[in-house]
Protein backbone atom coordinates (compact mmCIF):
# COMPACT_ATOMS: atom_id res chain seq x y z
CA UNK A 1 0.00 0.00 0.00
CA UNK A 2 1.66 3.56 -1.35
CA UNK A 3 2.04 5.87 1.89
CA UNK A 4 0.02 8.67 2.28
CA UNK A 5 1.81 11.93 1.62
CA UNK A 6 2.08 14.62 4.08
CA UNK A 7 2.58 18.28 2.36
CA UNK A 8 4.24 20.67 4.02
CA UNK A 9 3.21 24.05 3.58
CA UNK A 10 4.04 27.93 4.24
CA UNK A 11 1.64 30.82 4.35
CA UNK A 12 0.04 32.49 1.56
CA UNK A 13 1.43 35.33 -0.48
CA UNK A 14 4.72 32.94 0.09
CA UNK A 15 8.05 35.08 0.62
CA UNK A 16 11.81 33.10 0.47
CA UNK A 17 11.70 31.35 3.82
CA UNK A 18 8.16 29.72 3.87
CA UNK A 19 9.09 28.14 0.71
CA UNK A 20 13.10 27.61 1.42
CA UNK A 21 11.93 25.94 4.61
CA UNK A 22 9.10 24.00 3.17
CA UNK A 23 11.59 22.42 0.69
CA UNK A 24 14.22 22.24 3.40
CA UNK A 25 11.97 20.62 5.78
CA UNK A 26 10.68 18.24 3.40
CA UNK A 27 14.20 17.27 2.54
CA UNK A 28 15.05 16.38 6.39
CA UNK A 29 11.89 14.76 7.23
CA UNK A 30 12.37 11.96 4.05
CA UNK A 31 15.95 11.63 5.55
CA UNK A 32 14.96 11.03 9.03
CA UNK A 33 11.25 9.40 8.61
CA UNK A 34 10.10 6.17 7.17
CA UNK A 35 6.64 8.40 5.55
CA UNK A 36 6.65 10.33 2.02
CA UNK A 37 7.34 14.25 2.16
CA UNK A 38 6.36 16.80 0.21
CA UNK A 39 7.01 20.21 -0.15
CA UNK A 40 4.02 22.62 -1.40
CA UNK A 41 3.53 26.31 -2.21
CA UNK A 42 0.14 28.44 -1.23
CA UNK A 43 0.27 31.00 -4.00
CA UNK A 44 2.73 32.31 -6.74
CA UNK A 45 6.55 33.23 -5.80
CA UNK A 46 7.30 36.78 -5.67
CA UNK A 47 10.77 37.94 -7.39
CA UNK A 48 13.02 37.26 -4.96
CA UNK A 49 12.14 33.77 -4.80
CA UNK A 50 11.63 32.98 -8.49
CA UNK A 51 15.43 34.62 -8.75
CA UNK A 52 17.17 32.85 -5.53
CA UNK A 53 15.41 29.05 -6.99
CA UNK A 54 16.97 30.02 -10.57
CA UNK A 55 20.23 30.64 -8.90
CA UNK A 56 20.44 27.55 -6.81
CA UNK A 57 18.54 25.29 -9.69
CA UNK A 58 16.09 24.55 -7.06
CA UNK A 59 12.40 23.69 -8.61
CA UNK A 60 9.70 25.36 -7.21
CA UNK A 61 7.09 23.15 -5.33
CA UNK A 62 3.93 22.22 -6.91
CA UNK A 63 0.97 24.86 -5.58
CA UNK A 64 -1.69 23.34 -3.32
CA UNK A 65 -5.07 25.29 -3.42
CA UNK A 66 -6.86 23.35 -0.52
CA UNK A 67 -5.54 21.62 2.28
CA UNK A 68 -9.11 19.51 3.17
CA UNK A 69 -8.10 15.87 4.37
CA UNK A 70 -4.90 16.28 3.28
CA UNK A 71 -2.07 15.54 5.83
CA UNK A 72 -0.30 18.74 6.68
CA UNK A 73 2.82 20.26 8.55
CA UNK A 74 2.58 23.97 8.98
CA UNK A 75 6.42 26.14 8.07
CA UNK A 76 6.58 29.72 8.68
CA UNK A 77 3.02 30.27 10.30
CA UNK A 78 1.03 29.09 12.51
CA UNK A 79 -2.13 31.00 12.57
CA UNK A 80 -5.04 29.34 10.36
CA UNK A 81 -6.21 32.65 8.65
CA UNK A 82 -2.62 32.81 7.16
CA UNK A 83 -3.39 28.98 5.63
CA UNK A 84 -4.44 27.42 2.88
CA UNK A 85 -8.23 26.96 2.49
CA UNK A 86 -9.40 24.36 4.18
CA UNK A 87 -7.15 24.08 7.29
CA UNK A 88 -9.92 23.48 9.54
CA UNK A 89 -10.58 20.16 7.74
CA UNK A 90 -6.79 19.40 7.28
CA UNK A 91 -5.08 16.32 9.44
CA UNK A 92 -2.39 18.97 11.10
CA UNK A 93 0.64 16.85 11.78
CA UNK A 94 3.14 19.26 13.08
CA UNK A 95 4.63 23.01 12.78
CA UNK A 96 8.00 24.42 12.27
CA UNK A 97 7.37 28.51 13.17
CA UNK A 98 9.26 31.20 14.19
CA UNK A 99 6.43 33.43 14.77
CA UNK A 100 4.11 33.96 18.11
CA UNK A 101 1.84 31.06 18.84
CA UNK A 102 -1.73 31.49 18.26
CA UNK A 103 -4.47 28.67 18.78
CA UNK A 104 -3.83 25.75 15.66
CA UNK A 105 -6.17 23.21 16.58
CA UNK A 106 -5.05 18.91 16.16
CA UNK A 107 -6.83 15.89 15.94
CA UNK A 108 -3.82 14.56 17.90
CA UNK A 109 -0.82 15.28 19.43
CA UNK A 110 1.65 16.92 17.46
CA UNK A 111 5.11 17.92 16.92
CA UNK A 112 5.15 21.86 17.26
CA UNK A 113 9.08 23.75 17.00
CA UNK A 114 9.06 27.36 17.42
CA UNK A 115 11.75 29.30 17.85
CA UNK A 116 12.33 32.92 18.68
CA UNK A 117 14.76 33.73 15.58
CA UNK A 118 14.88 35.50 12.50
CA UNK A 119 13.98 32.97 9.73
CA UNK A 120 12.38 29.54 9.68
CA UNK A 121 15.28 28.56 7.32
CA UNK A 122 17.78 28.78 10.20
CA UNK A 123 15.96 25.91 12.36
CA UNK A 124 16.19 24.28 9.15
CA UNK A 125 19.60 24.34 8.16
CA UNK A 126 20.07 24.03 11.94
CA UNK A 127 18.32 20.31 12.15
CA UNK A 128 20.13 19.63 8.18
CA UNK A 129 23.48 20.83 9.78
CA UNK A 130 23.16 18.11 12.80
CA UNK A 131 22.32 15.30 10.21
CA UNK A 132 25.31 15.96 8.80
CA UNK A 133 23.87 16.13 4.88
CA UNK A 134 23.61 19.50 3.34
CA UNK A 135 23.85 19.68 -0.85
CA UNK A 136 24.83 23.43 -2.26
CA UNK A 137 21.40 24.00 -4.03
CA UNK A 138 19.47 23.27 -0.33
CA UNK A 139 22.32 25.30 1.15
CA UNK A 140 22.16 28.66 -0.98
CA UNK A 141 18.33 28.56 -0.60
CA UNK A 142 18.05 28.42 2.99
CA UNK A 143 21.33 30.94 3.28
CA UNK A 144 19.17 33.21 1.01
CA UNK A 145 15.74 32.68 3.43
CA UNK A 146 17.91 33.95 6.56
CA UNK A 147 19.39 36.93 4.97
CA UNK A 148 16.15 38.37 3.39
CA UNK A 149 13.67 37.66 6.68
CA UNK A 150 16.32 39.51 9.00
CA UNK A 151 16.98 42.11 6.07
CA UNK A 152 21.00 40.99 6.24
CA UNK A 153 21.04 40.32 9.63
CA UNK A 154 19.62 43.86 10.27
CA UNK A 155 16.07 43.72 11.40
CA UNK A 156 15.07 43.57 15.26
CA UNK A 157 14.60 39.77 14.43
CA UNK A 158 18.19 38.67 13.78
CA UNK A 159 19.59 36.88 16.41
CA UNK A 160 22.73 35.44 17.04
CA UNK A 161 21.65 31.67 15.92
CA UNK A 162 21.04 33.59 12.75
CA UNK A 163 24.38 34.54 11.91
CA UNK A 164 26.05 31.42 12.96
CA UNK A 165 23.79 29.84 10.65
CA UNK A 166 23.95 32.12 7.67
CA UNK A 167 28.39 31.74 8.25
CA UNK A 168 28.39 28.33 8.06
CA UNK A 169 26.25 28.16 4.88
CA UNK A 170 27.50 30.76 3.48
CA UNK A 171 31.01 29.28 3.96
CA UNK A 172 30.40 25.89 2.43
CA UNK A 173 28.73 28.01 -0.69
CA UNK A 174 32.25 30.48 -0.47
CA UNK A 175 29.61 33.58 -0.76
CA UNK A 176 30.24 36.77 0.73
CA UNK A 177 27.28 37.72 2.63
CA UNK A 178 27.14 42.07 2.84
CA UNK A 179 27.48 41.41 -0.98
CA UNK A 180 24.85 38.41 -1.93
CA UNK A 181 22.50 40.43 0.75
CA UNK A 182 22.80 43.81 -1.35
CA UNK A 183 22.17 41.30 -4.14
CA UNK A 184 19.04 40.08 -2.42
CA UNK A 185 17.89 43.56 -1.79
CA UNK A 186 17.61 44.66 -5.18
CA UNK A 187 15.73 42.33 -6.22
CA UNK A 188 13.19 42.37 -3.35
CA UNK A 189 12.80 46.24 -4.11
CA UNK A 190 11.72 46.03 -7.63
CA UNK A 191 8.49 47.31 -7.96
CA UNK A 192 8.28 47.13 -11.89
CA UNK A 193 5.23 47.21 -13.55
CA UNK A 194 3.03 45.69 -10.38
CA UNK A 195 -0.55 47.15 -9.99
CA UNK A 196 -1.36 49.31 -6.85
CA UNK A 197 -3.67 46.37 -5.68
CA UNK A 198 -0.45 43.69 -6.53
CA UNK A 199 1.92 45.98 -4.24
CA UNK A 200 -0.77 45.92 -1.36
CA UNK A 201 -1.26 42.44 -1.39
CA UNK A 202 2.44 41.04 -2.16
CA UNK A 203 3.36 40.42 1.26
CA UNK A 204 0.06 40.56 2.87
CA UNK A 205 -0.78 38.73 6.42
CA UNK A 206 -4.38 38.68 7.64
CA UNK A 207 -4.21 38.51 11.38
CA UNK A 208 -7.47 37.94 14.14
CA UNK A 209 -7.36 39.80 17.20
CA UNK A 210 -9.54 39.69 19.80
CA UNK A 211 -12.17 38.87 16.78
CA UNK A 212 -11.18 41.62 14.72
CA UNK A 213 -9.48 41.31 11.67
CA UNK A 214 -6.80 43.17 10.80
CA UNK A 215 -4.58 42.92 8.04
CA UNK A 216 -0.86 44.08 7.42
CA UNK A 217 0.75 44.66 4.26
CA UNK A 218 5.13 45.60 3.81
CA UNK A 219 6.99 46.68 0.89
CA UNK A 220 10.77 46.48 1.41
CA UNK A 221 12.88 48.36 -0.82
CA UNK A 222 16.04 50.65 -1.32
CA UNK A 223 13.86 52.83 -3.70
CA UNK A 224 10.66 53.54 -1.27
CA UNK A 225 10.20 56.94 -3.78
CA UNK A 226 8.25 54.19 -6.18
CA UNK A 227 6.07 53.25 -4.00
CA UNK A 228 5.28 56.71 -2.23
CA UNK A 229 4.69 58.38 -5.56
CA UNK A 230 1.61 55.84 -6.14
CA UNK A 231 0.42 56.46 -2.71
CA UNK A 232 -3.10 57.79 -3.86
CA UNK A 233 -3.93 55.42 -6.10
CA UNK A 234 -2.88 52.65 -3.50
CA UNK A 235 -5.00 53.93 -1.10
CA UNK A 236 -7.91 54.21 -2.79
CA UNK A 237 -7.22 50.20 -3.45
CA UNK A 238 -6.75 49.86 -0.05
CA UNK A 239 -10.20 51.46 0.93
CA UNK A 240 -11.65 49.02 -1.66
CA UNK A 241 -9.93 46.03 -0.21
CA UNK A 242 -11.33 46.99 3.34
CA UNK A 243 -14.64 47.05 2.16
CA UNK A 244 -13.98 43.73 0.24
CA UNK A 245 -12.61 41.71 3.14
CA UNK A 246 -14.27 43.26 5.96
CA UNK A 247 -11.03 44.06 7.96
CA UNK A 248 -11.23 46.47 10.96
CA UNK A 249 -7.79 48.02 9.93
CA UNK A 250 -5.54 47.71 6.78
CA UNK A 251 -1.75 48.76 6.76
CA UNK A 252 0.56 49.20 4.58
CA UNK A 253 4.15 49.45 5.71
CA UNK A 254 6.60 50.82 2.81
CA UNK A 255 10.19 50.00 4.96
CA UNK A 256 13.42 51.68 3.72
CA UNK A 257 16.05 49.09 3.65
CA UNK A 258 18.61 51.84 3.84
CA UNK A 259 17.41 54.13 5.99
CA UNK A 260 15.68 51.47 8.24
CA UNK A 261 12.49 53.41 8.77
CA UNK A 262 8.96 52.72 7.43
CA UNK A 263 6.07 54.77 6.11
CA UNK A 264 2.96 53.56 7.32
CA UNK A 265 -0.47 53.83 4.65
CA UNK A 266 -3.35 53.23 7.31
CA UNK A 267 -6.76 52.38 6.90
CA UNK A 268 -10.03 51.71 8.89
CA UNK A 269 -9.82 52.36 12.87
CA UNK A 270 -6.72 54.88 12.50
CA UNK A 271 -7.37 55.55 16.45
CA UNK A 272 -5.95 52.31 17.07
CA UNK A 273 -2.90 52.64 15.04
CA UNK A 274 -2.10 55.83 16.47
CA UNK A 275 -2.59 54.82 19.98
CA UNK A 276 -0.33 52.14 19.09
CA UNK A 277 2.61 53.63 17.94
CA UNK A 278 1.88 57.26 19.30
CA UNK A 279 2.12 58.98 15.76
CA UNK A 280 -0.85 60.94 14.33
CA UNK A 281 -2.43 59.52 10.81
CA UNK A 282 -1.95 62.47 8.42
CA UNK A 283 -3.06 62.19 5.08
CA UNK A 284 -3.64 58.51 5.77
CA UNK A 285 -0.57 57.89 6.65
CA UNK A 286 2.46 58.01 9.58
CA UNK A 287 6.19 57.65 9.81
CA UNK A 288 7.64 55.25 11.71
CA UNK A 289 11.07 55.60 12.73
CA UNK A 290 13.45 52.59 13.16
CA UNK A 291 10.83 50.31 12.30
CA UNK A 292 11.67 47.10 10.25
CA UNK A 293 9.95 44.02 11.29
CA UNK A 294 6.15 43.60 10.92
CA UNK A 295 6.21 40.94 13.26
CA UNK A 296 8.52 42.15 16.18
CA UNK A 297 7.47 45.89 15.85
CA UNK A 298 4.28 46.67 14.12
CA UNK A 299 2.01 43.79 15.31
CA UNK A 300 2.75 43.27 18.93
CA UNK A 301 1.84 47.19 19.37
CA UNK A 302 -1.58 46.56 17.06
CA UNK A 303 -2.80 43.46 18.65
CA UNK A 304 -2.05 45.10 22.34
CA UNK A 305 -4.87 47.75 21.03
CA UNK A 306 -7.61 44.95 19.87
CA UNK A 307 -7.08 42.99 22.66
Amino acid sequence: MPKQRTYIIGHKKPDTDTISSAIGYAKYKNKTQNEKYVPARAGELNPETQYVLKKFNVQKPNLLKSLKDKKVILVDHNEFSQSVDGIEQAKLEGVLDHHRISKPESQKPIYFHTEPVGSTSTMVAEKLLRYGELEKSLAGILLSAILSDTVVHRSPTNTKKDEEIANKLAEMLDINIEEYGREMLEKKSKIGEKTPREIVLGDFKEYEMANRSVSIGQVETVSPQQVLEKKEKILDEMNDIIKERKYDLLLLLVTDLLEEDSEAFVVGETKRFEEAFGERVEQDSAFLEGVLSRKKQVVPKIRKQFN
